[in-house]
């Protein structure tokens, strides 16, 4: 579980996602085409990981009625 967030942060720490990054390239593939994929899925999984911490993130926000909307 994602520890608390720091006030006014949507999303994943650089520190949460270096750390999933060194997770995700525990081991690295000597094929280059291999390569290629495991990055061009990294990059993909962080991308999900981080919008999904940013919508848990905002959702708390317009619960506790932190968001303002325009209309």
């Amino acid at each position: 579980m994602a520890p608390p967030p720091v006030h006014g942060q949507v999303g994943l720490t650089r520190r949460e996602l270096e750390r999933e990054l060194a997770w995700m390239l525990r081991s690295v593939p000597d094929d280059p085409r291999e390569l290629v994929k495991l990055f061009t899925q990294t990059m993909v999984s962080l991308l999900d990981k981080n919008n999904e911490a940013i919508a848990r993130s905002l959702a708390q926000r317009e619960a506790s009625g932190g968001i303002r909307s325009n209309g």
